[in-house]
């Protein structure tokens, strides 16, 4: 069967640039203004928050759509008003000086509410005033990246890619699998059916970006390739920004291009607990060396993880612990150090670059800026798809086989708006998603986190104990955005940017979550960390601590409430025993896997071991959602692997 396409395929082309809108009041703008002023003083090496950080915060806003606008705005009000009480003014009517005292107070309370608010009000605060070549000026930094070779005539598979941007009339297209996703499920799935010789179709609700477009620069990146702008929280007892890409290549194009592959403890839980047999070391192999060898997987060279990787290492190496480069999908990176944000070198293998043009070679085609918002069910069996255009057109799939690879935090939910599988107890539930956290450490030495790689070193001696530390280096906005502090404090620590080392880890959580839909289609996320990964986290923080000392640094700064900063091994210690609340840390989250987890019982799974859902025959899921629990490693490896076999099970069940 071929793919019956009724439109002609167009590669995608230049967008017109559009200055941003008045977005601000002049109340919210002083308002913005006053906060500018109170976290970034005058009289440091940086230049003073003022009118410049008001102008950069509106650009940010700009494209946002009313939710968003509406959220950013409440905050703005939330600093204005808060600030009554106890000074008889509101913010902007206070001095800078005054202004500062009062957010420091937010930034060291102990209330975690407080301090969660006072993050949500000032990060794009502070990236607004750090994105910006006079501040990277200020610390001698490089404050752009260079682009590699220019880039080559549009290879012929873009001419098999119809933006949905562009239609003016409504679309019906046949095919045998449609596969909703691009990223690490659904471009290794959407591969393997057209090698087989499957008339494949590919959805995505993003863009196709060629890399001339990947600046290396927060700001404008996180607009254009991140899900919602990067504004997904999951809601609990700390609150847990939750990243994911929306883009051709998913979260692949926005990862850091680890590559690991699950240990075996993991699949003998997912056999002990939930009867999936299939699932071994042995089995897994075979598919785990075909992703490697598409990807080129290889050790990162350690002169590209930079100072941290340096430092990290001569710590690790003092106290005896296992440590190496980190493995990735980049064999030709030159440590540019942007990998979160596009790689502009087309370095790093993410689907983007490796499985959706090899699916397009083999005859695949393409439609970006399509949401799927409905499943056609004919007699308990997929048929097709619908789907609204970015033009505002509609777009209609017929399919032998739907394929949803949206992500865990998306593909329930359009299982949820098709109104399929809502009878399941387990969709969206079961949500991990490895919660990770960072110490910040100085040294005398020179570090310099604007050269290398972002996630290039780690330290593996607790990986059996569910706890591996990972990191490199970011960027100087980025790195303002990681300080809690605001003040005089605050710009004399970034005054040392050169000096600063930053690391992380993450942890393999028993806690679990739940999506459900969230306003605007976005996913809500509910997420609390229970005792046991909280004490997790204590023990790789005060370890991360003692690394940093071994390693020479002059002072470290894990940022726990009561242990912000420390120097000895008694401080260690110290911090090893205290009684810690989840909310202590500072949480981030880049793995959400589970939510519709594969498995024998329909009471605790949404799909059978062959990746089909319990309810709908032929509607398959080949995604994180699909992955059976925490892998405790970087999952895109295994998500790949398992859409390898999802894909081979598909070709089978459709026969010939």
């Amino acid at each position: 069967m071929v793919a019956a396409l009724r439109v002609p395929l167009a590669p995608v082309g230049p967008r017109p640039a559009v200055g941003p809108a008045r977005l601000l009041s002049d109340r919210e703008r002083r308002i913005v203004r006053a906060i500018a002023a109170a976290v970034i003083p005058a009289g440091s090496v940086f230049e003073a928050g003022g009118e410049g950080t008001v102008l950069r915060y509106e650009q940010w806003l700009d494209g946002a759509n009313p939710l968003q606008l509406r959220l950013l705005k409440s905050l703005l009000w939330t600093a204005e008003l808060a600030a009554l009480p106890g000074t008889g003014r509101v913010l902007s009517a206070l001095s800078p000086r005054r202004a500062s005292r009062f957010l420091e107070a937010w930034a060291s309370s102990r209330s975690h509410v407080r301090r969660m608010l006072l993050r949500a009000i000032v990060i794009p605060v502070k990236v607004a005033h750090f994105d910006d070549r006079r501040a990277f000026a200020a610390v001698g930094c490089k404050s752009f990246h260079l682009h590699g070779l220019p880039l080559a005539e549009p290879a012929r598979w873009t001419q098999q890619v119809l933006d949905g941007r562009r239609l003016d009339d409504d679309v019906e297209l046949e095919c045998e699998v449609v596969v909703v996703g691009t990223g690490a499920g659904g471009g290794a799935c959407a591969y393997e059916l057209a090698s087989r010789g499957r008339a494949v179709l590919l959805l995505e609700e993003g863009d196709f970006h060629r890399r001339d477009a990947f600046l290396g620069r927060t700001q404008p990146m996180v607009k254009m390739l991140y899900r919602d702008r990067g504004m997904n929280l999951a809601i609990g007892n700390p609150g847990i920004p939750l990243f994911a890409g929306r883009a051709v290549g998913g979260t692949t194009i926005i990862n850091s291009g680890t590559c690991y592959r699950a240990p075996e403890r993991i699949f003998r839980r997912w056999r002990e607990e939930q009867g999936l047999t299939w699932f071994t070391r042995e089995a897994l192999d075979p598919y785990y060396a075909r992703v490697e060898a598409m990807l080129r997987v290889g050790r990162a060279r350690f002169e590209l993880t930079g100072g941290v990787g340096r430092v990290v290492a001569r710590g690790a190496e003092k106290m005896g612990l296992r440590h190496r480069p980190v493995d990735r999908n980049a064999p030709d990176c030159d440590g540019q150090g942007v990998c979160c944000f596009g790689c502009p070198t087309g370095a790093k293998r993410s689907t983007d670059v490796s499985y959706v043009p090899a699916a397009l070679e083999r005859g695949a085609q393409l439609v970006t800026a399509a949401r799927v918002d409905g499943i056609d069910v004919v007699a308990g069996r997929a048929r097709g798809v619908t789907a609204r255009l970015a033009s505002g057109r509609r777009l209609r799939v017929k399919a032998d086989a739907v394929v949803i690879a949206g992500g865990a935090l998306m593909t329930p939910l359009v299982l949820k708006e098709a109104g399929v599988c809502r009878s399941s107890p387990a969709l969206g539930k079961n949500l991990s998603i490895h919660p990770c956290s960072k110490t910040l450490a100085l040294f005398d030495e020179t570090i310099d986190m604007a050269h290398g790689i972002p996630q290039g070193y780690s330290i593996h001696e607790l990986e059996d104990d569910g706890i591996m530390f990972e990191g490199g280096s970011v960027p100087l906005e980025m790195m303002a955005a990681s300080v809690p502090w605001v003040g005089r404090r605050f710009v004399d620590l970034m005054a040392r940017y050169r000096n600063l080392a930053l690391f992380g880890f993450m942890i393999e959580d028993t806690s679990r979550g739940e999506v459900r839909p969230g306003p605007g289609g976005s996913p809500l996320v509910t997420y609390d960390m229970n005792a046991i990964d909280t004490a997790r986290m204590q023990r790789a923080m005060a370890l991360l601590c003692e690394v940093f000392l071994a390693a020479g640094a002059r002072r470290v700064y894990p940022m726990i409430p009561g242990m912000e900063e420390l120097s000895t091994q008694a401080e260690v210690r110290t911090l090893r025993t205290m009684k810690l609340a989840p909310s202590a840390f500072d949480v981030s989250a880049y793995h959400p896997l589970g939510t519709c987890r594969i498995g024998t019982d329909p009471r605790t799974s949404v799909l059978g071991p062959d990746f089909e859902t319990h309810e709908v025959e032929r509607l398959f899921v080949a995604d994180g959602s699909a992955v059976a629990g925490p892998l405790g490693v970087n999952p895109q490896l295994t998500i790949m692997a398992m859409a390898l076999r999802a894909g081979e099970i598909i070709d089978q069940r459709l026969g010939r």
